[in-house]
């Protein structure tokens, strides 16, 4: 069996457990429930420790998860891998999910699950019981249920799985970036509030996987092409 076929075959048999299942896939899209544990962990360990290498580490990873989750996006406009399975008519689904037009027909990688992988292994580096955790979590809760209802191919998110964790690790790792937010944290020392509230923005953007930046994203690139 080719490897397209085999992705084939798990999504179909993923899809025959609970793709029609409304409270399943209630849940696993519930912005509050599938997003919690990590959130939670990301602000408790910021919170845990004011140390300016710890929290300069944070910020590099978080700087990563924006970059990987604008790639993923980038490659679901511009790469041509695979036709979304809820999109293919050839492909026998039962969901949950109106099988209508989408503005990305191109399904790899996952965005959302890049996100949350990229969430998970910024709190891995920072706390590995907590980080493997949230690794099982989304992808029990987020990744999987996203193959169940056809919006992704296995495939689709074992690649989210290699990016996104891949690019945080590496941003969180390079000295650069590190002693840059190191920096700039100390040039906030006693007006820490303001690199709160701008915490708090980010974090309440990516709990959708970045609408705004996303939207921000599109108007800056029709102006360009104007």
């Amino acid at each position: 069996m080719t490897i397209t076929g085999l992705d084939r075959e798990i999504l179909l048999a993923l899809n025959a457990f609970g793709g029609g299942n409304d409270t399943l896939w209630e849940f696993a899209n519930n912005s509050l429930f599938r997003g919690f544990p990590v959130f939670f962990s990301l602000v408790a360990l910021w919170f845990a420790s004011e140390q300016p290498e710890r929290r300069g580490r944070m910020l590099a990873g978080l700087l990563g998860v924006c970059l990987a989750t604008m790639l993923s996006i980038w490659s679901q406009f511009h790469t041509a891998v695979h036709i979304r399975p809820i999109l293919d008519p050839a492909i026998p689904l039962d969901t949950v999910i109106p099988r209508t037009p989408w503005d990305r027909t191109n399904s790899f990688p996952s965005d959302t699950a890049t996100l949350f992988f990229s969430l998970a292994a910024l709190v891995f580096v920072e706390k590995r019981s907590a980080g493997l955790f949230c690794f099982v979590w989304v992808a029990l809760i987020v990744a999987i249920p996203r193959v169940i209802v056809g919006l992704h191919y296995p495939s689709d998110i074992l690649g989210s799985f290699v990016l996104g964790p891949a690019v945080v690790f590496i941003l969180a790792a390079l000295p650069y970036p590190k002693r840059l937010f190191e920096h700039a944290l100390t040039w906030f020392e006693g007006r820490l509030y303001i690199v709160h509230a701008l915490l708090f923005i980010f974090l309440a953007d990516a709990f959708d996987l970045f609408p705004s930046l996303q939207a921000l994203g599109k108007v800056l690139a029709r102006s360009l092409h104007s």
